[in-house]
C-alpha cells in the first residue's frame, strides 16, 4: 500500500497508531483528536494529519463520516510528497474554501463509487500540495473547549437552549459563539441539537417497543406530526416505517 482512500464512519473512540501517515477529511460531523500532548477538533473545512507511528486518541461525534487517506510517505518521491506530510508533528488545519470543495467532491465520488478511490487518492494528494503547513497547529483554545462543553450539554437535552444563554455561559458574544460552534461541530446549534434528538429516537425505535408518540413526547416534541416530518426528512421514512424496516431486515 502506497496510498489508500476510503470513506469511514466511526461509532466510538479508540487509541492507536499506524505505520503510515493518515489524512482525515471530515465529510460529516466532527472528531476530537489528542496526539503528543496536543488536542483539537477536525470538522468542516479542516483536515488532520496524523504522522506515522504517532500514538493518538480520537473521539468521533455520533454522525462522524470521514474521507481517510492512508499514505506510506517513504514510498512517495520527493516531488509528490506535500510539504504538510514532511513534518513529524500532528496537525489540524483549516483549508481554503476552493480546496474544501475539491475534497468534498472527491468524498462524494468515492461514496457513490468506491472504484473511484485510486483516482481520488491521487487528486487528494495533489490538493494537499496547496495546504500551507506554516499556518497549521494542533491545539484547542479555551473558547473551543467551552463550545464543546456546550455541545455536550446540548446533546443530552430535550429543548434547544437560547443561543444567547449558551454564548453567555461560554463567555462569548452570540455571533462569535455561533460561528465557533459551527466551525467546531460542523453544524449550527439548532442543527446539532435536532440531529442528536433524532439519533436518540433511532436508538429507542430499534431497541424498545415504546409507541412512537411516547418517544416523540419524551424527546420534547409537542406533537407527533412534527416529529414524524423531521424524522422522515432526515431518514427518508417515518418512524413507524423505519421501525418496521428494521424488524423485517434479515439477520
Amino acid at each position: 500500500m502506497s496510498m489508500q482512500l476510503e470513506i469511514r464512519r466511526y461509532r466510538g473512540g479508540d487509541r492507536h497508531s499506524h505505520d503510515y501517515s493518515q489524512i482525515l477529511f471530515p465529510m460529516q460531523g466532527s472528531m476530537r483528536l489528542a496526539m503528543e500532548g496536543r488536542c483539537g477538533t477536525v470538522a468542516s473545512h479542516c483536515v488532520a494529519i496524523v504522522p506515522e507511528r504517532c500514538e493518538h486518541d480520537f473521539e468521533p461525534s455520533m454522525d462522524c463520516s470521514l474521507m481517510v487517506l492512508d499514505v506510506e510517505t517513504s514510498a512517495l518521491s520527493d516531488d509528490l510528497r506535500p510539504d504538510i506530510l514532511r513534518q513529524e508533528i500532528p496537525i489540524v488545519t483549516r483549508v481554503d474554501p476552493f480546496l474544501w470543495r475539491l475534497f468534498s467532491l472527491l468524498g462524494a465520488e468515492v461514496e457513490a463509487d468506491s472504484g473511484r478511490a485510486p483516482d481520488a487518492a491521487r487528486l487528494a494528494l495533489t490538493g494537499l500540495q496547496l495546504v500551507r503547513p506554516g499556518s497549521t497547529a494542533l491545539s484547542q483554545r479555551p473558547a473551543e473547549q467551552r463550545v464543546l462543553t456546550a455541545a455536550h450539554i446540548l446533546a443530552g437535552g430535550r429543548e434547544t437552549p437560547a443561543v444567547a444563554g449558551m454564548a453567555r455561559q461560554a463567555g462569548l458574544g452570540q455571533s462569535q459563539f455561533h460561528a465557533l460552534f459551527r466551525a467546531t461541530t460542523g453544524q449550527s446549534p439548532k442543527q446539532f441539537h435536532l440531529r442528536k434528538l433524532l439519533d436518540r429516537a433511532v436508538d429507542r425505535l430499534t431497541t424498545t417497543s415504546e409507541p412512537v408518540s411516547e418517544i416523540a413526547y419524551s424527546l420534547g416534541y409537542q406533537n407527533v406530526s412534527s416529529f414524524n416530518r423531521l424524522f422522515k426528512k432526515r431518514f427518508g421514512a417515518t418512524p413507524t416505517e423505519f421501525r418496521a424496516a428494521g424488524r423485517n431486515r434479515p439477520n
